[in-house]
Parts: C-alpha cells; sequence; structure tokens
C-alpha cells in the first residue's frame, strides 16, 4: 500500500468519530451472505470469525489475509464504487466510518445493500467492532473468545514492562508534512503497553500534524519511522534522514527503527503481536532484540480459493 493512501486510511478514520452507531439486527452466517469488505481491521476480523468464504469483494487498502487478494476490488473505503458492489450483488458492506463516504454509503442503503460502518482508528473501537461483527453475524460467542484472549494478552505485555525506565518514543506516519501518532490512537495505546513514553502525548487527535522543531525539543530516545513504503524503502535499524539530528538520543544510540507500516499502523486482531514487536522496539532487555521480521513482513503465501461460489 501507498504511503499517501496509508496516511489517508489513517487520517480518515480518526476523523470519522461522530458519526453514528449502528446496530442491525442479528443474521446468521449460514444465511448464505455475501460480503464486501473494504475495511482492513475488518477483513482481519472476519477471518478470524470463520467468514472467509463469505468474503467476495475487498477494498483497495485490503490486503490480509493473502487468500482474499484474488478477489475483486470496489474502491477505497471513503469512496466505494456503488456499481461494483451491486454487480457483487453483497448483502453487507462492511466498512470503515467515513464522512466522505455518507453519500455513497446511503444511496448503497437505498439500492437494498446494508452497509455496517465501524470505527476502528483506536483499541476500543477495534475490541468494539469484533463485538459489532460478532453480534451481527450471530457469531458473539466466538467473539467474546477472541476479544478475551487478546485482553488477556494485552495485559501479559503490560505486566512485562511494569517498573521498566520509560523512553520517550516517536512514531512517524508520514513525514513530509510530519504526521506522528498521538493520544487515543492504537499506537499510542501500543507503546504505554510496551513500557514507553509517547512524546505526541499531549497532541491533538489521534494522528496529527505537528512541527517539527517541537518534536526535536522533546529529543526523543526512540524513532520508530513507519513513513517510507516506496520502492527501496528504508527497512531495520539505521538513521537514515535523521541523521541530520545527530544531537537526538535516538540518533546517537542507534535507536531509529524504519518498519513497514502494515505491521504497525493497521489496528485489529494482530494488536497483541504489534505490541510485542513494539516492545522489542522500546525495551530489547525485556522482550529480545528486533529481528527481520520486525522491519518488513515475511513472503506469504500465494492465494488460496476463499470464497463462496457464485449463484444466481
Amino acid at each position: 500500500m501507498r504511503p499517501a493512501l496509508i496516511l489517508l486510511a489513517i487520517l480518515s478514520a480518526a476523523c470519522s468519530n461522530n458519526l453514528q452507531e449502528q446496530k442491525p439486527d442479528p443474521v446468521s452466517p449460514k444465511d448464505g451472505l455475501r460480503l464486501v469488505v473494504v475495511s482492513p481491521s475488518a477483513a482481519e476480523m472476519l477471518a478470524e470469525l470463520g467468514m472467509l468464504e463469505r468474503i467476495v469483494g475487498i477494498g483497495d487498502f485490503v490486503s490480509r489475509p493473502p487468500g482474499l487478494n484474488r478477489l475483486p476490488r470496489v474502491g477505497p473505503y471513503n469512496a466505494p464504487n456503488i456499481e461494483k458492489v451491486l454487480d457483487l450483488r453483497a448483502d453487507i458492506l462492511v466498512t470503515v466510518r467515513s464522512e466522505a463516504a455518507r453519500a455513497s454509503n446511503a444511496r448503497l442503503r437505498d439500492l437494498g445493500v446494508e452497509v455496517l460502518e465501524l470505527d476502528t482508528s483506536h483499541w476500543e473501537g477495534t475490541r468494539q467492532a469484533l463485538r459489532t461483527l460478532g453480534d451481527r453475524l450471530d457469531l458473539g460467542e466466538s467473539a467474546g473468545e477472541i476479544l478475551a484472549s487478546l485482553d488477556e494478552a494485552m495485559t501479559t505485555i503490560r505486566q512485562r514492562a511494569e517498573g521498566s525506565p520509560s523512553p520517550k518514543v516517536l512514531f512517524v506516519v508520514g513525514r513530509d508534512p510530519l504526521y506522528v501518532a498521538g493520544p487515543g490512537s492504537h499506537i499510542d495505546a501500543m507503546i504505554q503497553t510496551a513500557g514507553g513514553t509517547n512524546i505526541a502525548a499531549d497532541s491533538d487527535s489521534p494522528y496529527q500534524l505537528v512541527s517539527l522543531e517541537t518534536m526535536l525539543q522533546r529529543l526523543p530516545e526512540v524513532i520508530i519511522d513507519t513513513s517510507d513504503n516506496g520502492p527501496d524503502a528504508l527497512r531495520g535499524r539505521l538513521p537514515g534522514p535523521w541523521d541530520t539530528w545527530d544531537f537526538l538520543p535516538a540518533v546517537r544510540e542507534n535507536r531509529v527503527f524504519w518498519i513497514d507500516p502494515d505491521l504497525l499502523v493497521i489496528p485489529g486482531i494482530r494488536l497483541p503481536a504489534m505490541t510485542e514487536r513494539m516492545g522489542r522496539l522500546i525495551h530489547p532487555e525485556i522482550f529480545g532484540d528486533p529481528v527481520e521480521a520486525d522491519f518488513e513482513p515475511s513472503p506469504e503465501p500465494g492465494p488460496t480459493e476463499t470464497t463462496i461460489e457464485d449463484s444466481p
């Protein structure tokens, strides 16, 4: 996924919390539902709930599980292609809350497609999204079990980091201009859980455009940069462009990390694994040294047949 698309996905989700929560009646997955999912987080949740075979189309931002990549794409969640959604005979469009998509989502509803909007811009919203999917698909018990497992894993990570020094962390999602993870984001929650202090925690929103000078003055001890996702992207433990400011503790101590954004910026059921990865960057003495897979995803298997058969 290109950097601009990732940043658009993050910022649009973060600005959508004012939309009204929907509470449709539950329906059994045995009813032959056809789902189109344009939310990356929801796609992973549906897979965990055992609903992969019900997904017939995906959005432009969806990349996991890899078996879904063979499916038709219907555009981004903030501008779904109505005609493509209808061509797939979707019963439900699972999407992210987005003011930009209000008109197209309303049109889809008028045409008989249920639109299930989720807020996955922060950890609690992600937890609620899983509950909402479970309730809607009559899989509430399974969703509850998954949530309990996620909460237990996060508690274990938090307990491991308790009592340790709290390094100052700068988490970068965009560099030109500089966007950082602020309060309320799942990234902020991961930093805290893994035993760090987010130096942008006093920002006004979960993802904030900030002054570079302000961030430099706060002397980050760890810099995690997910802004480079183009060809020949920087990956690993190296200063890169940050070496311009060699007075920063993170630069002096070789604690600048360049990471594929897919490994840390998309909230969802991978959050415990993502938080433990964060722990290796912030507290290697507790969680172990970071490994190659912490910077760039391992090659994934090719697509598998996961869709329901086309039916009239």
